[in-house]
């Protein structure tokens, strides 16, 4: 896994997921086979190509949980759930993740999103369990090792057209949501009620993926990039719902975490609920003036010698800004995607689970060492754990703002030339 392509050395990588994919696809071949019985992970993936006539297919592990994948891919303890569960994933490598994902085969039949079938239902009845399900599964022909990746979708492997499938085991299905599923719940009531009991929002996206919940007659497969957004933007609007009636923050705090090279700061400030997040990917060159940056204060030069070469490379940096008032807001956040809802959920989670409201500002620097995306689960699971973690408390605004000018890697004057909420002053302030 240490070699580099040529593409991948001329970019400064240091793993090269090319290489990776063509180790990968030579280890697994032998796995791959029409006839396929075994665990699969309780999760079914649905195109938006075509649509409203979409490929789906439920996934299946093309590998044995127990077999031995070496020592660097640190899967080979890993169970078809753990690599569908963004909580049990959260902490393994990125080449980990992309050579567990890269074990799942995806079958495909392409069919309306109305359409209904004695393999559907037994697919969905897989989705519903919170527990892998064995099951037989029958391809039209061998499945083709393509390694895809998405910004919003976990990665995906081998894939081939489904003819048959097959549940050999029970489905573990909650209570409540095989109740709310023969209940003909509307789809957004039933994703209220099950957030609220505890049901994470994961497997929240996976049952509105595969029509479970609903009316009988209005259900229908959801694209799975779009019921991962969808879900993340309810959720965290039901939250907020909450929140925006709870105390205000009584003090500023700042909570921070960095996992797979994506780097989050969150700012909180007193005051009535407010959202701002910046997403910045940064080059190699930013990187290097930030290590200078530190090797200099470690050296007590003064801060203003840090950043006299940013002006040459501001041009060269990707910064985005979205922002939502107390009231929220009804468009699309059409420059962040589906990083955007992650994000914000996670922050409204944190505030609802404190009882409080606050102004709420994250800053998202993404490093060079995040080379193929893996999904935005890696984005609510960053803001999540920074919530675990103790947090930065201050006595001012500009304290707070020394202390995220010392931790982020574009000078914060950078940030406050975008920032809508940072221009805002509170007479509690003065």
């Amino acid at each position: 896994m240490g070699s580099l392509c040529d593409n991948c050395r001329r970019s400064g990588r240091v793993w090269c997921p090319h290489n990776a994919a063509l180790e990968i696809r030579t280890r697994i071949a032998g796995s791959l086979k029409q006839d396929m019985f075994g665990p699969t992970p309780p999760n079914l993936f649905v195109g938006h190509n075509f649509y409203p006539k979409v490929y789906w297919g439920p996934l299946v592990s093309a590998v044995s949980p127990n077999a031995e994948q070496g020592e660097e891919s640190g899967a080979a303890a890993r169970t078809p759930n753990d690599i569908e569960d963004p909580a049990k994933m959260y902490g393994m490598t990125l080449q980990s993740i992309i050579e567990s994902r890269a074990n799942m085969v995806r079958g495909m039949k392409r069919d309306s999103v109305k359409a209904t079938s004695r393999m559907l239902e037994e697919a969905q009845q897989t989705v519903m369990s919170i527990k892998p399900v064995d099951v037989e599964t029958h391809f039209s022909k061998k499945p083709v090792f393509s390694l895809e990746f998405d910004a919003i979708t976990h990665p995906v492997g081998a894939s081939a057209p489904i003819e048959k499938f097959k549940m050999a085991d029970n489905p573990e299905i909650p209570k409540k949501v095989d109740e709310l599923h023969d209940d003909g719940v509307l789809a957004t009531e039933a994703l209220r009620e099950l957030l609220l009991s505890g049901f994470d929002v994961h497997y929240l996206s996976k049952l509105l993926t595969a029509g479970i919940l609903g009316k009988k007659e209005n259900r229908k497969l959801v694209p799975t990039k779009w019921s991962i957004t969808a879900t993340d933007d309810m959720a965290g609007k039901r939250f907020m719902e909450s929140l925006r009636d709870y105390r205000e923050l009584e003090e500023i705090r700042v909570y921070s975490n960095q996992y797979l090279d994506n780097h989050f700061e969150i700012l909180l400030l007193p005051g009535n609920w407010e959202y701002e997040q910046f997403e910045t990917a940064l080059t190699k060159e930013i990187e290097e003036l930030y290590r200078k940056r530190q090797d200099r204060a470690a050296l007590k030069f003064s801060s203003s010698l840090h950043w006299e070469a940013w002006g040459a490379n501001a041009s060269q940096v990707n910064m985005s800004e979205e922002y939502e008032p107390f009231a929220g807001r009804s468009d699309y956040a059409e420059r962040q995607g589906g990083g955007y809802y992650a994000a914000r959920f996670a922050v409204a989670e944190g505030l609802y689970l404190m009882n409080r409201q606050a102004r709420a500002i994250v800053f998202r620097e993404i490093g060079t060492g995040y080379s193929v995306p893996v999904g935005v689960w890696e984005v609510r699971e960053n803001v999540r754990h920074a919530f675990l973690n103790t947090p930065e408390k201050f006595a001012t605004r500009e304290e707070a703002l020394l202390h995220l000018s010392e931790k982020l890697s574009v000078p914060l004057r950078e940030y406050k030339k975008l920032s809508r909420v940072l221009l805002q002053r509170r007479l509690t302030e003065f």
